[in-house]
């Protein structure tokens, strides 16, 4: 504990947010007993994605410019400069090696944020350094020492680009309205060159207007485009065409729907960012296979319309004092339950952000404002915890309960406290004590995993069936893959009601509008419009209907089951001159404007294969050649890399991915060799191919996808 910390335990003082006097202090309150129930025991009295919905902000209506002034307290390394830079404290030797900073009162303006940096490669280690800070007001009178913390994981990967010439320093400290504040910096070695100390003003909102969340998490992907949040380049759908007009049975019921519950978010513009301070670079994506739970070690006792200008002093300290491309934290929660977005790039997006070092590629952060180690966090702050990483984690494959994610080299839980990754007292005791309810609450949450694999089953078992074409009048024929022992077989033919000669591609797309029953969509061949045929019982469908969706000139177009994690399967597929992109479903509104998946993809055929690995993520096969080259999914975030698991497809002309079989752990898919026509299953087998299994001939048969 830091000497602030042990005179608060000592003394049991309670201090509290006074405007008139202009102070801001520590918010203390009696310690619990470790693992003891804490305020976050009633998380469970309200689910908390309806805790999360409750709220409102009083928010800036525009950007808003904070002022950083630094102030110079050791001399910079260069002897060119060194006597020109004025200083603004006093350095004086340590008995037994070492030095003491000790700035002078320097001026704050506005709703104050401080911290200390230093020049980009002086490494300090975190016990060779102690940073205290105390604030005067209008009466004159001086508080007592609080602790700045530094810990050198606080950031991002040294190694990364974000990471080259950004300078190490403490944690932004929320001083308040106050007048004056002034830092003492006691090193055990000499002191770090080109010390400064950062004073923010977040500025004031030229007008404000009280708002509900400006990001529903429900509605990302596209249908508010230029809104924060949404994905990618909107492109115009195409006019619905003059196919089938359904069944006439208006709005669809969307009874079978389960899904996680989406958190609405507070966004970006909302607290007031002005986007000229970060990186103009785009922002950089990766993975997430897991969350952790930071605290900005701020006072607890700020008000709800003093949140905005927190998160700006933040963000400015950061960017302006710290170097880096933007906040460091995805997202941010207040004590009153509100969920901020933090890191621009997209909040259902992998954003790699800088919040714990050697860990950012594969994780997300929520820090809690406030100092949660001499403080309880707030039902609310709990539950809102729990519904933002239960969300989270759906949308790329990972279930809230899982112990052993990999994380570089390491493994870790899906949901962990900083300090879990590092030497630092962060999340602070009592919100790393809230752990086990914050897992509890996302893992209840979570929903619909079984949604998100691209098994389409219309007759028969519940086994998927494969989906044939005549060739000789383009009727669709169905055949149910059965198990048989310790194989699997396909049942006699079941005709259909749908005759599709006129459609370049048919896909098997699942539950495609919600209403507990499996799908059709084929393309056609003029104008590469999809029509959609929604399942009514069996191999009976209900006439087709133009989707405002259009894929002429697009390859590699395949069903990928649930890649955004809101419950519609999505498509996937590559514009001619384009990347390979993320087409999301929206039902019976088609599909919301595509975003970038990876880079350009070489191949003839592309075909979905839900869940092939542990992840939780649907991923893809790409046949190019004689090679079948698995791309791994990651939720929103498209694919995070490639590999080979066959070598055998020259032989096949179409493979079709079918998923996870129903009771087993068993992966399949089905393929035709080109010359011969017959089909064969062929199983997962260590996670490449096995040995294929022939289940039928059809030479008057194509094979849809």
């Amino acid at each position: 504990m830091t000497l602030c910390q042990q005179l608060f335990a000592l003394a049991v003082v309670v201090a509290v947010l006074t405007p008139a006097a202009r102070t801001v202090t520590m918010d203390v309150r009696p310690a619990q007993p470790a693992g003891g129930t804490g305020a976050g025991a009633t998380a469970g009295a309200r689910t908390a994605e309806a805790e999360v919905a409750l709220q409102s902000a009083n928010v800036p209506t525009g950007e808003v410019d904070p002022d950083v002034e630094e102030y110079a307290l050791t001399p910079p390394a260069a002897s060119a400069v060194r006597g020109r830079v004025a200083l603004r404290a006093t350095t004086a030797a340590r008995t037994g090696g070492g030095s003491t900073v000790t700035s002078g009162a320097l001026p704050v303006s506005g709703y104050g944020t401080v911290g200390v940096t230093w020049a980009h490669g002086v490494a300090v280690a975190d016990d060779a350094i102690k940073v205290k800070v105390r604030t005067r007001n209008g009466s004159g009178a001086w508080s007592g020492w609080t602790a700045a913390e530094y810990h050198d994981e606080h950031g991002p990967d040294p190694r990364s680009a974000e990471g080259r010439g950004t300078r190490p320093g403490t944690d932004a400290v929320l001083v308040g309205d106050v007048d004056q504040v002034q830092v003492k910096v006691t090193t055990a070695k000499a002191a770090p060159a080109d010390m400064k100390l950062a004073v923010i003003d977040p500025g004031t909102p030229t007008a404000t207007a009280q708002e509900k969340p400006a990001i529903d998490t429900a509605r990302l992907a596209g249908d508010t485009p230029g809104t924060p949040g949404t994905l990618g380049t909107p492109e115009t759908p195409s006019t619905p065409g003059t196919g089938g007009d359904g069944d006439g049975d208006g709005a669809i019921e969307l009874q079978a729907a389960t899904y996680t519950p989406k958190p609405q978010i507070f966004s970006r513009a909302q607290w007031g960012a002005d986007e000229r301070l970060r990186d103009s670079s785009p922002p950089q994506y990766y993975e997430v296979r897991a969350g952790f739970v930071h605290h900005t070690v701020n006072a607890n006792n700020y008000t709800k319309s003093q949140v905005p200008g927190i998160i700006r002093g933040i963000y400015s300290y950061h960017v302006r004092s710290r170097g880096w491309a933007d906040i460091g934290y995805n997202f941010l929660v207040d004590r009153f339950g509100r969920i901020w977005e933090g890191r621009a790039g997209g909040v259902d997006r992998p954003v790699v952000g800088a919040h714990t070092a050697g860990y950012n590629n594969y994780s997300f952060a929520m820090s809690a404002i406030g100092n949660y180690d001499i403080t309880q966090p707030s039902s609310a702050m709990i539950n809102a915890y729990g519904a933002l990483f239960a969300w989270k984690l759906s949308l790329h494959g990972v279930s809230a309960s899982a112990t052993s994610q990999v994380l570089g080299t390491k493994k870790f839980k899906a949901i962990n406290g900083h300090r879990d990754a590092g030497s630092t007292a962060c999340p602070g005791r009592y919100l790393y004590a809230q752990l086990g309810t914050i897992r509890t609450l996302a893992a209840k949450a979570q929903k619909g995993w079984s949604g998100r694999d691209v098994i389409g089953n219309y007759v028969g078992s519940a086994n998927p069936d494969l989906l044939f074409r005549k060739a000789g009048n383009g009727r669709l024929m169905l055949l149910d893959v059965v198990r048989r022992g310790i194989s699997w077989r396909t049942t006699a033919r079941v005709k259909t009601n749908i005759y599709a000669p006129w459609a370049s591609q048919i896909m098997r797309v699942g539950d495609w509008d919600r209403d507990g029953r499996n799908d059709i969509i084929a393309i056609r061949k003029t104008d590469g419009v999809a029509v959609l045929f929604r399942g009514k019982s069996g191999a009976i469908f209900y006439p087709g209907v133009d989707l405002p969706a259009k894929f002429k000139n697009v390859a590699l177009l395949a069903s990928v089951g649930d890649v955004t994690g809101d419950g519609y399967p999505d498509l996937m597929g590559q514009p001619k001159g384009d990347r390979m992109r993320i087409y999301p479903g929206r039902g019976m509104t088609g599909v919301s404007p595509s975003y970038p998946a990876y880079s350009a993809v070489t191949g003839n055929q592309q075909t979905g294969v839900g869940l092939w690995d542990a992840d939780g993520a649907p991923d893809s096969l790409v046949r190019n050649g004689s090679s079948l080259v698995l791309y791994r999914g990651n939720g929103p975030g498209g694919w995070v890399s490639a590999s080979t698991i066959s070598t055998a497809a020259g032989s096949w002309d179409v493979v079709v991915g079918l998923g996870t079989m129903p009771g087993t752990t068993t992966k399949l898919v089905a393929v035709r060799n080109k010359t011969t026509k017959g089909i064969y299953l062929v199983a997962q087998s260590g996670g490449k191919l096995g040995n294929p299994l022939l289940v039928t001939t059809r030479p008057n048969f194509d094979l849809a996808g």
